[in-house]
């Protein structure tokens, strides 16, 4: 089976385009590796970087405390009001001293839904 000039021709520029593939990958993946490595290897902080971010982790901290702290004195404030107005929403006189709804006269409330119930 003997190729023609062309047929030899093609098939070499087949196998040339497929080492230089070959190669331009195996590259790639090495530089990759390089950076890798670059910057898993970050230089040790200064003593006086540590302090400061030790501060502000003790800051972060005392904040989240002081966070949860409000949100528990929220979660009791709802409690007892929702305590104190009874079940259906309504003060301990009744109608009367329910918080009236807005309407805007077309149908719906100010927020843009409607006064159906």
């Amino acid at each position: 089976m003997a190729l023609s000039d062309s047929g030899q021709a093609i098939v070499v520029l087949g196998v040339c385009a497929t080492v230089a593939i070959s190669v331009v990958s195996i590259g790639r993946a090495y530089v990759r590796s390089i950076e890798a490595q670059r910057k898993g290897a970050r230089p040790d902080l200064s003593p006086e970087v540590q302090d400061r971010m030790s501060r502000i982790e003790q800051a972060v901290d005392a904040i989240a405390i002081e966070v949860e702290r409000m949100s528990e004195g929220q979660r009791f404030t709802t409690r007892l009001l929702a305590e104190r107005l009874g079940e259906d929403g309504r003060g301990p006189g009744g109608p009367a001293h329910a918080i009236p709804r807005r309407s805007t006269g077309d149908g719906t409330n100010s927020a843009g839904g409607t006064n159906e119930r």
